[in-house]
């Protein structure tokens, strides 16, 4: 094993440059504003479309206060009910008119989305073939690849916002100027304390964009470092340098730890935003009201009517916007950053792989069911650099590997050839000496799976979602698997198996993950990959997910984030990007090249 620095290579030129420490406004740089003005370019008639029927949709929320108000004053406490009920007829009819707005919205979100999408892709390309054709070097066609993911995440997304910002948005508009219109005086109670916290999450999303950066950051130099001293184990033993070693990771981890402090700070402030501008203003009209009421200055049904502005629609509208769309838009903005920095990387000549494996002439199954990897080749096209070269390793079944190195560097990639979702360029993958991209589907998802850093729910019962990948599984096992994980605390949460999950996107990133790992430890799969399956959810909770998974029967590879990841594993692979070529902690890993 050769040495190398512990403090890492220097930046190539032509990467991207650092980040500005300066906030982005409203959580968008520069650079990010302009990508995504120039993506929207063109989508004049459909974004005309969406605000039109978006005020449709609005309608119940500008209503139901006046309404409720009619009702009271003209109608119930007026003695005449009929009066009040009709009132509330009404309501009903806007509320179903809103139905409709809702499904006609549907045809204009893609035409808004879609094209978006493509705008993102050419933009990629074509910067990244200018840039190498200035330079001289290699466009580098896996750098592509692999940004592409990031253009679909961008893409879901800005759906994700257009889907849950702009009815929350056209609701608190609607919801003001229907306070305005019901009592002047109301109004202004519930403006100023709304006004004050609308500012304060502003101020509070641009930080949080730049924190959300730094974390990410601050998580891939850990990772960066661990590498450096696994693959130079040797050598720091040799010249007994362990203690310096172990200083320079935990510089970088204690880094790491701050950033991530820092960052749940700043979403806490999300509480502050709701109390200021929710439920200030709605003890204000409580403590205000009886007195305005006896004054004469207003109604009873006014009051009641402003208190269900601010109930109904002002309150739900901060939650929603400083939970579900803060998280989203802050993600948004470092996604739509990095593409919009995106610079081809240094290639370096490829080298001929093997085009034949001695697995595939294997038809006879082993007799233990490893996982076998042998001279592993993929490139992302031909005459593409390669992503993995020559990669010849065994995961022992029952083994806990965990894979690092570098974000982009290949371990995504990695694991949908051991998951065979992808065919290597050569080499070969195989489980039980089987080769696994040669299996049926159906086979092949009862010995592998593998799940993603975005967890996938859809609408349907819990029990249904849990179970999908282990249809015979009764509730016992679902709730033993529940315990085990983690999930209990939101099972409870949702109401039970048998609660309904009509809305996925309403779940936090971190609850979709808790559902999917469940979904995993439940199914027969022997082998089970994270890839990043724990990257939203806390230290601890992480903790406890995979340690439940470190005692599952079978084969556990993770593909790590944090460096308390690499630190419970048993074997530790780790990608190294110089000269994409690869590293490994050779004590701890099985590895042949």
């Amino acid at each position: 094993m050769r040495s190398r620095p512990l403090t890492g290579p220097a930046p190539e030129p032509g990467t991207a440059a650092p980040r500005p420490r300066r906030a982005p406004r409203l959580g968008l740089t520069s650079t990010a504003a302009a990508l995504l003005a120039d993506g929207l370019h063109g989508s004049r008639r459909p974004l005309l479309r969406i605000a039109a029927l978006s005020a449709v949709e609005a309608a119940p929320a500008l209503a139901s206060g006046w309404v409720t108000a009619a009702a009271l004053d003209h109608g119930f406490l007026a003695h005449r009910p009929g009066t009040g009920l009709a009132w509330l007829g009404v309501l009903a009819l806007l509320y179903l008119v809103r139905a409709c707005a809702e499904r006609a919205m549907f045809d204009s979100l893609a035409a808004v989305v879609e094209p978006l999408r493509d705008h993102l892709t050419r933009r990629v390309v074509h910067n990244t073939l200018r840039q190498a054709t200035e330079s001289g070097r290699d466009p580098g066609t896996a750098s592509v690849s692999r940004l592409s993911s990031q253009i679909d995440s961008a893409r879901g997304l800005i759906a994700s916002l257009l889907r849950t910002a702009r009815p929350l948005a056209a609701t608190l508009l609607a919801a003001l100027v229907g306070l305005a219109g019901l009592d002047p005086l109301l109004a202004v109670l519930v403006l100023v304390p709304l006004t004050a916290a609308v500012a304060v999450f502003v101020w509070s999303m641009r930080r949080l964009t730049v924190l959300r950066r730094d974390t990410l950051l601050a998580s891939e130099e850990v990772a960066r470092q661990v590498g450096a001293v696994l693959s130079a184990a040797h050598d720091i033993t040799s010249l007994g340098a362990e203690e310096h070693a172990a200083s320079l990771v935990e510089a970088e981890s204690d880094r790491a730890r701050r950033a991530l402090l820092r960052l749940g700070r700043a979403v806490t402030l999300r509480i502050p935003v709701v109390l200021l501008g929710g439920y200030v203003p709605l003890l204000g009209l409580l403590l205000l009201g009886p007195h305005l009421v006896d004054g004469r200055s207003i109604t009873v049904g006014a009051l009641i009517g402003a208190a269900v502005y601010v109930a109904g629609s002002v309150v739900p509208a901060l939650q929603m916007m400083t939970s579900t769309v803060g998280g989203y838009w802050s993600q948004l903005g470092v996604l739509l950053h990095r593409l919009g920095e995106v610079a081809p990387e240094r290639s370096a000549p490829a080298r001929p792989g093997p085009t034949e494996s001695p697995l595939d002439r294997s038809a006879e199954p082993s007799p233990t069911p490893d996982l076998t990897v042998d001279r592993l080749c993929f490139a992302y096209g031909v005459g593409a650099e390669p992503v993995l070269r020559d990669l010849s390793l065994t995961v022992p079944f029952g083994d806990h590997l965990v894979i690092t190195g570098a974000s982009g560097i290949g371990k995504s990639t990695l694991a949908t050839l051991l998951a065979g979702i992808n065919e290597p360029t050569s080499g070969a993958v195989a489980f039980a000496g089987r080769r696994v991209t040669a299996l049926p589907e159906e086979t092949r998802t009862r010995l592998v799976v593998l799940v993603p850093q975005e967890a996938y729910v859809f609408p349907g019962t819990v029990r249904d979602n849990l179970r999908y990948l282990a249809p015979l599984a009764d509730d016992a096992a679902i709730l033993h698997a529940a315990e085990c994980v983690g999930l209990q605390p939101l099972l409870t949460r949702l109401g039970g198996l048998d609660a309904q999950l009509s809305d996925p996107a309403a779940l936090s990133s971190g609850e979709r993950q808790l559902l999917a790992l469940v979904r995993t430890y439940l199914s027969p799969a022997p082998v089970v990959i994270l890839d990043e399956a724990t990257a939203h959810l806390d230290p601890a909770a992480e903790e406890r997910a995979e340690r439940a998974f470190q005692d599952r029967p079978g084969t556990l590879i993770v593909i790590a984030h944090r460096a308390s990841s690499a630190a419970r594993a048993r074997r530790i692979l780790h990608l190294d990007g110089e000269a994409h070529r690869l590293t490994v902690n050779e004590p701890l890993a099985t590895v042949a090249s």
